[in-house]
C-alpha cells in the first residue's frame, strides 16, 4: 500500500489520554484534567436541566406535603436571671461558697429547670394529666412515663452566651397552654428554692446554736489554761523581756564581730612586720606604723631637713660649718626614725594581746546572753501557743454569732434565692413550626442540588462524545464535519439531504466535508474515500449517500459502494427498495462485470453498487484482495469512488479493503457512541496502517448544550431562502 499520500494525524492536544486495559490492549478514556472539562460539566447541566427542575418540583412536593401535614406549634419563652449577689449565712474564709457566675453552676440551674420531678409538680398544680389539650394521644393517656417524656421533649432550657440569662422555652399547638406552662415552670422553681431556702436556714440556724455552746465552753477552756500558765511562769511581761534580750543579744553579737575583725587585723600587721625583721623602708608600708603618731613626727621633721640642706647646698660647700651642721642634724633625725619604727613594731604585740583579750571576753558574754534567750524562748513558746489557741476560739465564737444573726435576718426578711423572673411569657401570637418558607426554600435547594448531583452522575457515567473539541483531544483527529440530528427523516423522507434538502443544516455540512477532504491532499490520487464507524447504527452510509451525491454535483462522476456485505442499505437507502440485483458479492465471486453491477439513480453523475447476492462467508471474499480489483476498474471510468464500509469493532472486513483507499472518514454519533469504542476503532485502523483523515459528528443534537451552537448555524435570508428561488 502506498503510505505517502497518507493524511498526516495531527498534534496531540494538551490533554493525554489515559490507558485503561479493557482486554484488547487499547487505550480509551482521557484525563479528568483536560481543558474541556468545565464546558462538558455545564453541556451536561444544560442538556439534563429537566432533570434538576424535575428534582427540585419533587422535593418541593414533598415539603408542601409536610406543611400541610405538619402539626402547628406555638412557643412561649419565659426569661430568669442568676443574680450577682447572694444571701451568705456564715461568712468565713474556709467556707467555700458557689460562684453564680461559673458555667457548671449556670448549666446545673439549667438542667433542673426541666428535671422530670419539677415537670412532675407542673404538671399536678396544672392539672395537666387529665386536661384533653395536653394529652391528645389516647395511648399516652393511660401511660404517665411516656406523658412525661412528651413533656420533658416539649420544655427546651437554654443559657444565654455570656449573661446570667436563663430562656425556658414551651412549644405546643395551644398558645394557651404554652405560656400557661413556661410560667408554672419558673414559678414551680422560683418555689422551690425558697422551699429549700427556708429548710436550710432552720437548720442552719440550729446547727449554729449547737456549735455557739460548743466553741463558748472551748474558748472558756482555752482562756483558764493562759491564764494558769502566766502564773506559773510569771509571764505577765514576757513580751517586754523578751525584746530586751533580743536588743541586748543583737548588740552583743555585733560589738564580738567588730572585735574579732580588730584582731584579725592587728594578727595580720604583726606577722608582716616579724617577716620584715629591721628593713625600715617595708616596715613604713604597715599601716600600723604608717599611722603611729611619733613615726610620722619624725618623718615629717627628716623631710623638711632634707629640704633645707637642698638649699644650704646652693649657697655653702662641704666643709662650710652650717653645711656639716645641716648633715650632721639629718643624720641624727634618720636614726631617730629608725628607733620610732623599731619601736612601733614592738608594741603590736601588747596590741595584738589586747585585741585577743577583748575578743574573748565579748565571746564569753555572748554566750551568756544567748542561754538566756534560749531559756526565754522555751517559755514564750507554750505562751504563744496558748494565746494563739485562745484567738482561735475567739473568732470562731464570734463568726458563728454573727452567722446566727444574718440566718435570722434573712428570715425574717424572706429572701427567696439568687433566682429571680425576668420576663415572664407571653401569649404567642405566630406559630414557630412548620417555617413555611424556609421548608419550601430548603426543599428548593435540596431538589436543585439532589438534580445537579444526579446529573453528575450520569455525566461521569457517559463516556459518550458530545463535542467537537472533545472529538479532537480524545481521538487526536481533525473533525471534518459537524451533521446536525433530523428528526424530521424518521417521517419517511428522503434521506439524500443534498438533493431533497440542499439548503438544510445537514446539507451544508456535507458540502463542508467535501471541502474538507478536497483540501486535505490536492493531489489527483486521492480519489477513494472509505466511510466507517466503530459501531453500528451511526449513520456511516447516510454519511457516505450524501458526501457521493454532493461529489456528484460538482459535475464529478461518483461511484457508491456497499462494501457493508453483512448489512448493506445503500440500495435500500437510494431506491427506497430493494431490487435484487446484482452488487458486490457478484463481482467479487467473478459471476458478474462491473458494468452490470453498476446501477445509477436520481441524482446526476452519482452511480452506486449494492451488496448484491447473500454471501456465506463476506469476510474471506473480501480477504482475497479487499477492493482493489473493483476499485482499480471503477477509477477508469470514475472521477471518485466512495465506499460504505462495515463497523470495525464489530467485524473485520473493513481492515481488509483499507490498501485500496486514500481517505478514511471515521463517523460517530455525538452523544451516543461511547468514547472507549471509538477510540478502540481508531486503534485498529491505525493498526492496520489506514490513512485516517479524520472524524465525522454525526446526529449532533441541535440542542446547546451538546456544543452545535454556531456550526453551520448561518441560514438562507431573504429571497435567498426561497426553495427554487
Amino acid at each position: 500500500m502506498n503510505t505517502s499520500n497518507q493524511a498526516p494525524a495531527p498534534e496531540p492536544g494538551p490533554a493525554r489520554r489515559e490507558t485503561h486495559g479493557d482486554g484488547y490492549g487499547y487505550g480509551y478514556g482521557y484525563s479528568a484534567q483536560r481543558p474541556g472539562d468545565f464546558a462538558r460539566t455545564w453541556h451536561a447541566l444544560v442538556e439534563k436541566a429537566w432533570v434538576v427542575a424535575l428534582a427540585a418540583a419533587v422535593l418541593l412536593g414533598i415539603g408542601f406535603a409536610y406543611i400541610r401535614l405538619a402539626p402547628v406549634l406555638y412557643s412561649a419563652t419565659a426569661t430568669i436571671q442568676a443574680e450577682e449577689d447572694q444571701p451568705n449565712i456564715l461568712r468565713m474564709q474556709m467556707v467555700q461558697l458557689k460562684d453564680i457566675q461559673a458555667v457548671d453552676y449556670l448549666q446545673t440551674v439549667a438542667q433542673s429547670l426541666k428535671s422530670r420531678p419539677l415537670l412532675q409538680r407542673v404538671g399536678d398544680t396544672n392539672n395537666l394529666w387529665t386536661d384533653p389539650r395536653f394529652i391528645t394521644d389516647a395511648r399516652s393517656a393511660t401511660n404517665h412515663d411516656r406523658v412525661l417524656d412528651a413533656f420533658e421533649k416539649m420544655v427546651q432550657v437554654k443559657l444565654r452566651r455570656g449573661t446570667r440569662l436563663i430562656d425556658i422555652t414551651v412549644t405546643h399547638r395551644v398558645p394557651e397552654l404554652a405560656e400557661k406552662i413556661a410560667n408554672s415552670i419558673v414559678n414551680a422553681y422560683l418555689s422551690a428554692g425558697a422551699e429549700r431556702e427556708d429548710t436550710t436556714i432552720g437548720r442552719a440556724n440550729e446547727s449554729l446554736g449547737r456549735e455557739a455552746e460548743r466553741l463558748l465552753k472551748k474558748l472558756e477552756k482555752s482562756e483558764n489554761a493562759l491564764q494558769a500558765y502566766k502564773e506559773q511562769s510569771k509571764g505577765s511581761s514576757l513580751d517586754d523581756r523578751e525584746n530586751t534580750v533580743v536588743a541586748k543579744l543583737k548588740e552583743l553579737s555585733t560589738k564580738a564581730t567588730e572585735a574579732k575583725s580588730v584582731r584579725i587585723k592587728t594578727e595580720t600587721e604583726y606577722g608582716q612586720v616579724l617577716r620584715l625583721g629591721t628593713n625600715i623602708r617595708a616596715l613604713l608600708n604597715v599601716p600600723s606604723i604608717a599611722v603611729d603618731p611619733t613615726v610620722l613626727s619624725l618623718q615629717s621633721s627628716l623631710t623638711k631637713a632634707e629640704d633645707d640642706f637642698t638649699v644650704l647646698t646652693q649657697r655653702y660647700k662641704e666643709k662650710h660649718p652650717k653645711y656639716i651642721q645641716a648633715l650632721s642634724q639629718i643624720g641624727e633625725l634618720r636614726t631617730d626614725v629608725t628607733n620610732a619604727v623599731l619601736n612601733a613594731a614592738k608594741t603590736l604585740k601588747g596590741s595584738l594581746d589586747g585585741d585577743k583579750a577583748a575578743e574573748q571576753a565579748l565571746e564569753e558574754a555572748l554566750q551568756t546572753q544567748e542561754a538566756a534567750a534560749l531559756e526565754l524562748s522555751k517559755l514564750s513558746i507554750q505562751y504563744s501557743v496558748l494565746a494563739r489557741e485562745v484567738e482561735s476560739d475567739r473568732a470562731l465564737y464570734d463568726a458563728v454569732l454573727k452567722g446566727m444573726k444574718e440566718a435570722w435576718v434573712t428570715k425574717e426578711t424572706q429572701q427567696t434565692g439568687i433566682i429571680r423572673l425576668v420576663e415572664p411569657a407571653h401569649l404567642p401570637e405566630l406559630p414557630v413550626s412548620p417555617k413555611k418558607a424556609a421548608i419550601l426554600a430548603m426543599s428548593g435547594l435540596a431538589g436543585i442540588f439532589l438534580g445537579v448531583f444526579i446529573v453528575m452522575g450520569l455525566r461521569v457515567a457517559d463516556t459518550s462524545i458530545k463535542t467537537v473539541d472533545e472529538a479532537e483531544t480524545i481521538l487526536d483527529l481533525s473533525v471534518f464535519s459537524v451533521v446536525p440530528n433530523m428528526p424530521e427523516l424518521k417521517n419517511g423522507q428522503s434521506r439524500l439531504v443534498v438533493t431533497k434538502h440542499p439548503r438544510s443544516e445537514a446539507a451544508e455540512a456535507f458540502r463542508t466535508l467535501r471541502t474538507s477532504l478536497s483540501t486535505l491532499n490536492r493531489s489527483e490520487d486521492m480519489r477513494v474515500a472509505l466511510f466507517t464507524s466503530a459501531m453500528p447504527a451511526e449513520g456511516k452510509t447516510f454519511c457516505s449517500i450524501n458526501y457521493a451525491a454532493s461529489l456528484a454535483q460538482l459535475g464529478r462522476k461518483t461511484l457508491l459502494i456497499d462494501a457493508d456485505l453483512r448489512r448493506p442499505t445503500v440500495e435500500k437507502t437510494l431506491l427506497g427498495r430493494e431490487s435484487g440485483s446484482p452488487g458486490l458479492t457478484d463481482y467479487l465471486t467473478g459471476r458478474k462485470t462491473l458494468d452490470e453491477v453498476v446501477q445509477p439513480t436520481e441524482v446526476e453523475n452519482l452511480f452506486f453498487i449494492s451488496g448484491g447476492s447473500n454471501a456465506a462467508n463476506p469476510a474471506e471474499l473480501l480477504a482475497r484482495d479487499g477492493l482493489s480489483a473493483v476499485i482499480e476498474h471503477a477509477l477508469q471510468k470514475y472521477d471518485r469512488v466512495v465506499v460504505d464500509s462495515a463497523p470495525v469493532n464489530a467485524v473485520s472486513d473493513t481492515l481488509v479493503m483499507l490498501k485500496s483507499v486514500q481517505n478514511v472518514c471515521v463517523v460517530v454519533r455525538a452523544g451516543l457512541t461511547s468514547s472507549r469504542y471509538v477510540l478502540r476503532c481508531v486503534q485498529l485502523l491505525r493498526g492496520a496502517e489506514a490513512p485516517i483523515s479524520g472524524v465525522v459528528l454525526n446526529r449532533m443534537p441541535r440542542r446547546r448544550g451538546f456544543g452545535y451552537g454556531g456550526y453551520y448555524d448561518y441560514q438562507y435570508h431573504g429571497k435567498y431562502g426561497k426553495e427554487g428561488g
